[in-house]
């Protein structure tokens, strides 16, 4: 441990972050696109002593299923933030801190053997993390997928986008979306991230370092590897995709699940991406989000032309979506 326990004690029993002790600081961290806080804590010599993971609400301990996760990764041996202490009744969590480096911030400073290298170094996490057996039984099922589908629709579609469907254009919209939820939900065989991309992958002492969690459930063999090579945050070249690619399936060599699968996975995981961005942006004011729209749709363009067998839903949103139209 990097830091005294008494010391993480101490804050522990001061009332962080609204009350700090005698000879501290606490800044607030810009956070990600879910509902925790996080706080970086210094000592009066300017070195930081944790980050605080502050949950909306206090939690049972027992049932805390960021903690199951953590201990299942660890577990496997992919290397997580160390919990130091953890404070149910404030809903605090006090973590290492890994600095402030993700792949996305770190993405573009990178020469291509130096990306390749921290990226499968991530794949290898992957093939760990796909053979455990998950905490719960949170799963992408059809409901789940299908939810996400309509979760794009209503908050990129309608909320940001301010498109209107025609009765025939929704009812068959929903047609395309239960059948692409229901290809999908078939597929569903291993432990997935959930939210494997840029963003939630870090370089601290030139190790990776694997963050937000806490959402892994039961997913498709592709899904994560989807949010790997379609990230909407960071864009690699055709031919960096397909290393990353071949190298995953030489561990799946299913040519359903590469040609039929992974497909349908990625448009679904990019539509649901459009979703989120649509989501934060309407309804809680960050238009940080709306930069990444461009890339996220060149990807659902890509999708199509690999999936023809969908092309009652890509003629509905190509009417709609001037960026999917075929320049």
């Amino acid at each position: 441990m990097d830091v005294k326990l008494s010391e993480i004690e101490l804050l522990a029993s001061s009332g962080l972050p609204e009350e700090i002790p005698s000879g501290y600081s606490c800044v607030r961290l810009t956070g990600d696109a879910s509902a925790r806080s996080y706080f970086r804590v210094f000592n009066d010599a300017g070195k930081s002593v944790c980050i605080l993971m502050k949950m909306p609400e206090p939690f049972i301990e027992d049932d805390f299923v960021y903690l199951h996760n953590y201990h299942l990764f660890r577990s496997a041996g992919v290397p997580l933030a160390e919990v130091y202490l953890t404070q149910p009744e404030t809903g605090n969590v006090f973590l290492q801190d890994l600095g402030d480096f993700t792949f996305y911030e770190l993405y573009s400073t990178w020469n291509e053997q130096t990306q390749l290298h921290y990226f499968l170094k991530s794949l290898d996490y992957l093939h760990q993390i796909e053979k455990l057996p998950p905490v719960n039984s949170a799963c992408f099922n059809e409901e789940k997928f299908l939810w996400e589908l309509n979760y794009f629709r209503k908050y990129f579609l309608e909320n940001l986008r301010g498109i209107a469907l025609t009765e025939e254009e929704s009812q068959n919209l929903q047609n395309c979306f239960n059948r692409l939820a229901r290809e999908i939900s078939e597929t569903v065989s291993i432990l997935a991230h959930r939210d494997y991309h840029s963003r939630n992958l870090m370089v601290h002492e030139d190790q990776v370092y694997v963050i937000d969690f806490q959402d892994a459930r039961l997913g498709p063999v592709t899904y994560d590897l989807a949010s790997l090579c379609y990230d909407s945050y960071i864009q690699h070249s055709p031919d960096f995709r397909r290393k990353l690619e071949r190298m995953f399936f030489t561990y799946h060599p299913d040519a359903r699940i590469e040609r039929f699968e992974y497909p349908r996975v990625c448009l679904q995981r990019n539509l649901k991406a459009l979703g989120t961005f649509g989501y934060q942006t309407t309804m809680l004011g960050r238009e940080f989000y709306l930069q990444f729209i461009s890339l996220t749709l060149s990807y659902v363009k890509h999708h199509f032309q690999k999936l023809p067998e969908y092309s009652d839903l890509q003629r509905i949103l190509e009417s709609h979506i001037p960026e999917l139209r075929a320049q």
